[in-house]
């Protein structure tokens, strides 16, 4: 009988779904100044709102260099403008790699133009990084998606703070290429499979 896929070990016991929906909620409090400081977070952690979280969620003080740059892309990805205006960030039908493919855009693909926000190749460097090479990647990549992204679409916030620090490529390529296929199918723009000697 086969075993449910365990999430990893070292943060499994503080739910980092749970705690990354409640530092989303946080956040739609903050002003805009905590917000901007949030947004240019780092592993030092010398933001006095990101203490402010981690008082409210311990395991952002014992754990920083796993939960900094997960604070980091919630902030990115809050909307913008005052407190009272921001709409919902999380989403649970819109996981991490779907946004990465559509650019959290509602009418991709337009025109039969299919090309993905996160290029293949970008994407399968993604996929390949580990460590702090593969945080840097997730944190450019959620940059490209803030600056993309329509207001109102939003993401799966658990998720996306599982995708730092699972590196399981299922996880983020398998919602990347359904999204991906479904919008080639849609364009008509399939692309034509190669033999084994094709380049």
């Amino acid at each position: 009988m086969e075993t449910p896929t365990q999430q990893p070990a070292a943060l499994a016991e503080d739910a980092p779904h749970s705690v990354a929906l409640a530092i989303a909620g946080m956040m739609k409090t903050f002003g805009s100044g905590e917000m901007s400081a949030l947004r240019r977070l780092d592993s030092a952690a010398v933001v006095p709102a990101y203490w402010r979280l981690a008082a409210r969620h311990p395991v952002l003080e014992q754990r920083r260099d796993s939960w900094s740059p997960i604070v980091q892309a919630l902030a990115l990805l809050t909307p913008k403008g005052p407190p009272e205006e921001r709409g919902e960030l999380h989403d649970p039908e819109r996981k991490l790699g779907t946004a990465l493919c559509d650019g959290g855009q509602a009418s991709w693909p337009t025109e039969g133009d299919a090309r993905p926000l996160l290029s293949e190749p970008r994407f399968a460097r993604l996929l390949a990084a580990r460590g702090q090479q593969r945080q840097v990647l997730l944190l450019r990549a959620v940059r490209m998606l803030a600056a993309s992204r329509e207001p109102g679409q939003g993401v799966d916030v658990g998720d996306l703070a599982w995708r730092f620090v699972d590196a399981d490529p299922q996880r983020l390529a398998a919602p990347y290429y359904q999204r991906l296929d479904r919008a080639e199918r849609l364009s008509g723009n399939t692309p034509i499979e190669k033999g084994p000697g094709d380049e």
